[in-house]
């Protein structure tokens, strides 16, 4: 007992190699391919088999006009089936990344762009124009076999066997899945890359279950046949009934209510739409469907993200709402409201009487859909009559966000790590597949979203000054920001609660993630 005493007291645990971890998540993979994935399941895929120029490279240079950029990679890196990585591999990336036949979800970041071969190691690429946030760009790229896709057009990519077989550089490597004969993957199966240029992972084999339904999901974490759960449905967290870590994750992303002024005279008025914002019960919101794991929402940029400005977060106030409508002149017609339903505020625009009536399109995705539902309950709380409208995700994307086909949607913005509002504000970006959903229009505004991207001073101020912008015009009302909570069984160590950019960046350290421990002298 004294020896085993004195061994404790000399000693330290560390991390130790070894064991198996098994995740569970809703979805199917479908591109495992880091120039195409979309979808959390693929980019969580991504993240484990391949790796990017942030752990990739000896340097990453750029030069004092910033447009020129000069990249050195390591020395002996490998492909997970034993081919030699070299520049040629991250240049056939970034043509296919801009490649139109290829549809890359992150083409927009490498407009303009130009590689340039050095030697086997070395590259440049160069820019028309600077750039402030372009390293973030570089350091996040993951990189694709040029010796697997070279002799593959781009538009035949999503019928490649390797999107769900990879070949990858990262962390982990593929070792085979498990199918249904109906073709539902139920499983992946990857163990530890010993070709991995960075810290070796320390889980030996890694495991991910594929759900459709999160009750499932979670009754299989209950029963202990998976060790985690990613992907966990708003609202579920009560039904975690085994002893467990929960891991939260700030996100870099936020819930609107977007409004195309052009569909509806009554949006475009500013006081009409700051009324909104003020009806809008945003901490009920926190509350009922987040458990307060969010945060209310006042501005483009979420709390506690790089560059946020407290000055822009609103607060819910239904009477000064009510204020300024009928300052407005958006009156209750007095001969309809005593009839049920019928207290809807109106106005005389252009010799028409014009109901203060919203149509709203809402994704059928459950919190969004109650979302929705507390949002219609603020609102005819001081005379707007809404009409929700649920429409599927795959519609949502595919036709009315493209054309922009909504008076208002409730949708979510996903900012990368340097918090650059361009693609979701910037006039030239409120046509598909640009992201301003709001079709913002704001000269001062572009302004100073050019000024920060090409890195002139103040950026600091810039930031406060384009939020201001944004949000006391109103064209979107803000609602949240949630967290990305992540549950896993008390053996896996490792999985620290930090700042990400994407929810699949929960495992950027999975390197780190252990299940076993060893004594060391101290």
């Amino acid at each position: 007992m004294i020896g085993v005493t004195v061994f404790k007291a000399s000693t330290k645990p560390v991390p130790a190699s070894g064991g198996e971890y098994t995740e569970g998540i809703l979805g199917q993979p479908v591109f495992i391919n880091p120039v195409i994935a979309t979808s959390e399941v693929d980019k969580s895929l991504v993240r484990l088999l391949f790796s990017n120029l942030e752990v990739m490279t000896t340097k990453i240079e750029g030069a004092e006009d910033g447009k020129t950029w000069r990249i050195r990679l390591k020395e002996d890196m490998l492909w997970s089936d034993g081919e030699k990585i070299t520049s040629d591999d991250v240049i056939f990336t970034i043509e296919k990344v801009q490649d139109p036949g290829a549809g890359s979800p992150i083409a927009s970041g490498w407009r303009g762009v130009r590689a340039e071969r050095l030697s086997e190691l070395e590259f440049q690429v160069f820019m028309t124009e600077p750039y402030a946030f372009f390293k973030t760009n570089l350091e996040s790229l993951y990189v694709l076999p040029r010796h697997i896709f070279k002799d593959v057009p781009s538009p035949n990519w999503k019928i490649s066997d390797y999107n769900l077989k990879p070949i990858g550089s990262g962390p982990f490597r593929f070792v085979g899945f498990n199918k249904r004969e109906d073709g539902f993957i139920q499983s992946y199966h990857l163990t530890v890359n010993e070709k991995y240029v960075a810290e070796k992972a320390l889980i030996q084999d890694f495991f991910i279950r594929f759900f459709t339904d999160p009750e499932e999901m979670v009754g299989e974490f209950n029963k202990g046949q998976i060790d985690g759960v990613a992907s966990l449905p708003f609202g579920m967290l009560q039904q975690i009934k085994r002893s467990h870590e929960l891991v939260t994750y700030r996100l870099a992303s936020y819930y609107a209510v977007f409004i195309n002024q052009s569909r509806n005279l009554a949006l475009r008025e500013a006081d009409v739409r700051r009324a909104l914002d003020l009806a809008t019960p945003k901490q009920r919101m926190v509350s009922e469907i987040f458990g307060d794991r969010a945060k209310t929402e006042g501005g483009p940029i979420p709390p506690g993200i790089n560059f946020y400005s407290s000055v822009v977060q609103g607060e819910e106030n239904p009477d000064l709402a009510i204020k300024i409508l009928e300052g407005a002149g958006w009156k209750i017609n007095l001969d309809e409201a005593s009839v049920p339903g019928a207290r809807v505020r109106e106005k005389v625009i252009s010799k028409a009487r014009v109901k203060l009536e919203v149509n709203m399109i809402v994704p059928q995705i459950p919190f969004l859909m109650q979302t929705a539902q507390i949002i219609q309950e603020g609102w005819e709380g001081v005379g707007v009559k809404v009409n929700p409208i649920i429409v599927s995700p795959e519609e949502v994307v595919g036709n009315v966000i493209k054309n922009r086909d909504y008076e208002m949607i409730v949708f979510g913005n996903v900012l990368n790590s340097n918090s650059d509002l361009f693609p979701f504000w910037h006039s030239s970006q409120r046509f598909s597949p640009g992201l301003n959903l709001a079709l913002y229009n704001s000269k001062k505004a572009d302004g100073l979203m050019e000024a920060i991207r090409s890195n002139e001073g103040g950026r600091e101020e810039n930031f406060q000054k384009l939020q201001e912008i944004i949000s006391t015009e109103y064209p979107a009302v803000f609602l949240y920001s949630p967290d990305y909570l992540y549950i896993s069984n008390r053996n896996l160590k490792g999985a620290e609660t930090s700042f990400i950019a994407d929810p699949a960046d929960r495992l950027k350290n999975v390197s780190g993630w252990h299940l076993k421990t060893a004594r060391v002298l101290k």
